[in-house]
């Protein structure tokens, strides 16, 4: 880190956690766990003062790009899903997006996960299916258990895809929709339809046939989204 920089004295932590930012950026996963020198040399070489550094690197981490470790100083990392689901959850917030929303947006990425995976599920994926099929047929579990199988088996399904922005986005839309998702095993009747269901996922994406794994995610997404709208309804009359 030894390049020069030109800093205008407005906005000066926004600017530094920018500039340092494209620095981590310029070699994209060679600077991971990457050390950045301390407060004061960073305070030095911007000249600048150290509230100053300290507040870029708390943008930094913000955005996903810092680990900031008590003693040790600041260490460079990937950002995580965590960060993307924030930054959705601020947006959601603030533009009022429903759950209808949500489960639109997942429609459209669990629909092309499902079918990326039919076409390139491992057989490590494969048996990673499998076994979480097999927890989830337990009728005993509690719902957040079930809730928690529920959610590792779509993401199974969009790691199965192969492609990484396909899993995060699929990761942060499912864990925004985790209260959702618990409502459609709550109805009669609910668990024995997910845990169908699952299976008739799953035995597409094994039979490695894209188009029978669109349909039964569809239906399967379909289903869940009337279950839920059950659920709802059902809600509302017990509070009337």
């Amino acid at each position: 880190m030894e390049e020069s920089f030109t800093i205008n004295r407005a906005n000066l932590s926004q600017q530094i956690a920018d500039q340092l930012e494209e620095w981590i950026l310029s070699s994209p996963g060679g600077k991971v766990d990457t050390k950045l020198p301390s407060e004061q040399r960073l305070a030095t070489r911007y000249g600048v003062s150290r509230p100053v550094i300290r507040e870029a690197l708390k943008m930094l981490q913000e955005r996903g790009l810092l680990t900031l470790r008590n003693g040790l100083g600041a260490f460079v990392t990937r950002p995580q899903a965590g960060t993307v689901e924030a930054a959705i959850n601020r947006f959601s917030q603030m533009h009022d997006i429903t759950d209808q929303d949500l489960t639109q947006m997942r429609g459209i990425i669990e629909m092309n996960a499902a079918r990326l995976a039919a076409e390139h599920a491992t057989d490590e994926d494969l048996a990673a299916l499998r076994e979480n099929l097999e927890q989830f047929r337990n009728k005993t579990l509690g719902l957040k258990e079930r809730v928690q199988l529920d959610s590792q088996f779509h993401l199974l399904i969009a790691h199965a895809s192969g492609n990484p922005l396909v899993e995060m986005f699929n990761q942060v839309l499912v864990s925004l929709l985790a209260d959702y998702m618990g409502k459609g095993v709550l109805i009669p009747g609910g668990i024995d339809d997910a845990i169908a269901r699952h299976q008739k996922v799953y035995d597409a994406i094994a039979a490695h046939d894209e188009g029978a794994t669109m349909e039964a995610m569809s239906e399967h997404l379909r289903v869940s989204e009337q279950n839920v709208a059950q659920f709802n309804e059902k809600s509302k009359k017990r509070t009337r």
